[in-house]
């Protein structure tokens, strides 16, 4: 990626891939849609090149965009999937901001997935069993999640994403909710210093968002066994969706929303 600054159009491109980034996380499709344009329009000198990052890129937003709109997202997801993989298999050394870029891309490819699967669940009618993902979905989402965690291995604080999508991978396949609530937990736990670390060293903890994330997948797909009580639930809740409201996850705090007036209206805390 070139590091120059200033006017240059690539240097501007990848400005403006790293923002829409941050919007798609945030799900701030009005912020999107307004740099879109400016992403799709490819700089020249990065079309004929041979790094299949920029195009892992510009399909990430793609399905991002088009979430909830067209059918295509997903198919978008698995061509931004390929192209991310290709750009890891090369023989040369990724830069530090490459990597970052990488992890960008894919963390926000595996949000679109689950976000995708959560609008399937949604609308199911109540009286049907869960949605289940499809085998080419859990597919897609299986390989990014594989691309995430080898890009997440010598970046411990990362693994906490890695954590996260390995919970909603099992969520999806309807997997036991034991050891999906054991990965949660490990981003709602709230660590101290470490006894195995050497001294002066800490064990990374989750940070704000994560553990936001991680209560509302525990509050709207674990059975409520595995869950505190609903009034703990529910401050627990409020806490995450004043977190989210900050940060500005449009998506994440709108659901933790819906969870809270279940809650208190006394309807069940999974969807179930």
């Amino acid at each position: 990626m070139d590091s120059a600054t200033g006017t240059d159009p690539v240097s501007h491109w990848w400005a403006s891939v790293v923002a829409m980034a941050i919007h798609g996380l945030q799900a701030d499709e009005e912020a999107m849609e307004r740099l879109y344009p400016l992403v799709e329009f490819m700089p020249r000198a990065l079309q004929v090149s041979e790094n299949p990052l920029p195009r892992a890129a510009l399909h990430t937003f793609k399905a991002a965009r088009v979430l909830g709109k067209e059918d295509s997202s997903l198919g978008q997801c698995d061509k931004a999937g390929e192209y991310l993989r290709e750009s890891l298999g090369g023989n040369s050394t990724p830069s530090a901001i490459d990597r970052a870029v990488q992890f960008l891309l894919c963390d926000l490819l595996l949000i679109t997935r689950t976000r995708f699967w959560q609008q399937q669940m949604q609308g199911v009618p109540p009286h049907r069993a869960r949605y289940q993902a499809s085998a080419l979905e859990l597919r897609g989402f299986q390989q990014d999640l594989s691309t995430l965690r080898r890009l997440a291995q010598a970046d411990q604080p990362a693994m906490h994403r890695v954590f996260l999508h390995e919970a909603t991978a099992r969520l999806m396949t309807r997997a036991s909710p034991t050891r999906t609530h054991q990965l949660l937990d490990r981003s709602l736990r709230r660590r101290g210093p470490s006894t195995t670390k050497g001294a002066g060293e800490q064990e990374s903890r989750p940070t704000a968002r994560e553990q936001a994330e991680a209560l509302q997948l525990a509050c709207s797909y674990l059975p409520p066994a595995l869950l505190l009580g609903p009034g703990q639930t529910g401050g627990m809740l409020a806490e995450a969706a004043r977190s989210l409201e900050k940060l500005g996850d449009k998506w994440t705090f709108h659901e933790c929303q819906q969870m809270i007036v279940r809650l208190s209206s006394g309807s069940t805390v999974t969807s179930s």
